[in-house]
C-alpha cells in the first residue's frame, strides 16, 4: 500500500516521510467511547493517502490504519530510544490529517464542491430573522444561494419525514430545537435518511475549532438558550420578583401563574422534567394549583402575560419576551442559577440523498465555526457553543428521555389530556 514518493512537507497531502516515530492517540468510535492506542518504536514510510484516512507503514513490522469516525487525535512522536535517534519530525494528525493546514486543504476542497452546486436548501425551527441572518450570511461569505423555509415547533420534523418516506429529501440540512431533533436523527441515520454530522469529516471538527463536547456525534449543538421566568411589572415590583422556582409557591402568586401546556413541544417536557427531577412530585402538583389560565403553547402564555391576564408566566426564553416588550409590553425575567435550556441542534441529510450534499456540509462548517455561531447567536439571550462562560451556574443539559414523562407531568401541572 505504501509506493515511494517524492520528498515534501510532512504536512502536505499525500506528502511521504521516512522517519523513526512512536505512535500515540485516541478517538471517538462510534456510541461516543474513546479508544486509545499506542505503538512501539518503529520505522518506516509515513504517508497520508486521502483526507479521511491517515495510512502508516513501517516496513512490513507494523501496519496500523487510523480512519476518522466522529473525531480523531494522533500524534506522530519521533522515537529516541534507537539509533536514529536524530529524528526530529513531529506531525500532529488531528481528525483527517496534518491539523490545521490539512484541515483547511479540506475546507478548500469543499468549498469548491459547494461552489459547483450553487445552492443549499435548509429547514429552520428558530424564528425567521435567526434563518435569514445566518443565511445571508453565508451567501455572502461564500456566493452560494442559501434558501430556507421555517417551520414552527417540530414541523420540520414531520416535513422531512414525510418527504423522506417518499423518497424525496428537499431540505440539505435542518437547525431544529430539542431533544427530539437528537432522537430524530438518530432515527434518520438508522434508515439511511441522514448522516452523523460527527463523522461527516468537516473541517472545522477536523482541526480542533468546534468544542467536542457539543459534538453529540448524531448531531451538533448550536446554541443554547436558557430557560426563565418572566413578570408583568405593572402586577409586580421588581424587587418583589420570586428568584428562584420554589419562590413561585408562595401564597401570593396563587391564581396569578400562566402555563403553557407542557404536550405542546419536547422542550417543555425538557424543563419540567428538569423541575421534576430536583423538586419532586408534591412540587409540579403545588405548581400546578398556582396556575390562572393555561396555554397552548408558549407564545400565547407569554402574549397572555403583557395583556394582564396573569402575573407570571414559566418556562420563557429571553427572545419571546423581547417580542412583546418591542411592543411596549410592562415584563421583565429572572434566570435563576439552576436551569435547563432549549437546544439548538445542526442535522445533516445523509450524501446519498441531499440534492446538495457539499453546500449543506460547508454550511455546517459556517454555523459551527467560531465566525458563523457568533452570527447565528448574535441576539440576546442564545449562548453561542464558544461563550459557555457565561451560562447560569447550574445549567443542566437538556433531558433526551424527557418525553416519556410528558403524560406524568402534564396531570401532576392540572392539564387535561
Amino acid at each position: 500500500m505504501c509506493t515511494a514518493r517524492p520528498a515534501c512537507s510532512a504536512r502536505e497531502a499525500g506528502c511521504a516521510v521516512h522517519m523513526d516515530f512512536r505512535l500515540i492517540g485516541s478517538y471517538t468510535a462510534p456510541g461516543g467511547k474513546a479508544r486509545h492506542f499506542s505503538s512501539a518504536p518503529a520505522a518506516g514510510i509515513y504517508w497520508g493517502r486521502s483526507f479521511s484516512e491517515v495510512q502508516l507503514n513501517p516496513g512490513g513490522t507494523m501496519r496500523l490504519s487510523i480512519r476518522t469516525l466522529r473525531s480523531a487525535l494522533a500524534e506522530l512522536v519521533p522515537d529516541r530510544t534507537g539509533a536514529a535517534a536524530s529524528a526530529a519530525i513531529a506531525v500532529i494528525v488531528t481528525g483527517a490529517f496534518a491539523g490545521s493546514a490539512m484541515a483547511q486543504a479540506n475546507l478548500d476542497a469543499l468549498i469548491k464542491a459547494a461552489k459547483a452546486e450553487g445552492q443549499v436548501l435548509s429547514y429552520w425551527a428558530p424564528v425567521e430573522t435567526v434563518a435569514k441572518r445566518t443565511s445571508d450570511a453565508f451567501t455572502a461569505k461564500y456566493g452560494i444561494k442559501a434558501a430556507f423555509i421555517r417551520f414552527p415547533g417540530e414541523g420540520s420534523l414531520q416535513r422531512f419525514a414525510s418527504e423522506a418516506e417518499s423518497g424525496t429529501y428537499a431540505a440539505d440540512l435542518m437547525f431544529l430545537s430539542g431533544t427530539s431533533s437528537f432522537r430524530f436523527a438518530q432515527e434518520g441515520i438508522n434508515k439511511g435518511w441522514m448522516d452523523p454530522v460527527g463523522g461527516a469529516n468537516l473541517p472545522v471538527v477536523a482541526s480542533g475549532e468546534f468544542p467536542a463536547k457539543f459534538n453529540r456525534g448524531a448531531t451538533a449543538l448550536l446554541q443554547l438558550l436558557p430557560w426563565q421566568m418572566t413578570f408583568n411589572t405593572d402586577k409586580i415590583r421588581p424587587a418583589d420578583f420570586p428568584k428562584d422556582w420554589p419562590d413561585l409557591l408562595n401564597p401570593k402568586w396563587k391564581g396569578q401563574i400562566l402555563f403553557a401546556n407542557p404536550r405542546c413541544c419536547t422542550v417543555y417536557q425538557e424543563f419540567f422534567k428538569m423541575m421534576l427531577d430536583k423538586y419532586g412530585e408534591k412540587f409540579l402538583s403545588d405548581l400546578g394549583a398556582q396556575t390562572g389560565r393555561q396555554y397552548p403553547s408558549g407564545v400565547p402564555a407569554v402574549q397572555g402575560l403583557a395583556a394582564g391576564e396573569g402575573w407570571i408566566t414559566l418556562p420563557t426564553v429571553v427572545p419571546q419576551v423581547q417580542a412583546v416588550r418591542a411592543k411596549g409590553a410592562p415584563v421583565d425575567s429572572v434566570m435563576p442559577a439552576f436551569t435547563t435550556g432549549i437546544e439548538l441542534h445542526l442535522l445533516l441529510t445523509a450524501r446519498g440523498k441531499a440534492k446538495n450534499p457539499n453546500a449543506a456540509r460547508l454550511f455546517a462548517n459556517y454555523v459551527m465555526s467560531q465566525e458563523g455561531n457568533k452570527v447565528l447567536n448574535d441576539d440576546p439571550g442564545g449562548f453561542s457553543m464558544y461563550d459557555t462562560a457565561r451560562l447560569p451556574a447550574q445549567y443542566v443539559p437538556a433531558d433526551t428521555e424527557a418525553t416519556k414523562q410528558n403524560d406524568r407531568i402534564a396531570k401532576l401541572l392540572g392539564f387535561p389530556k
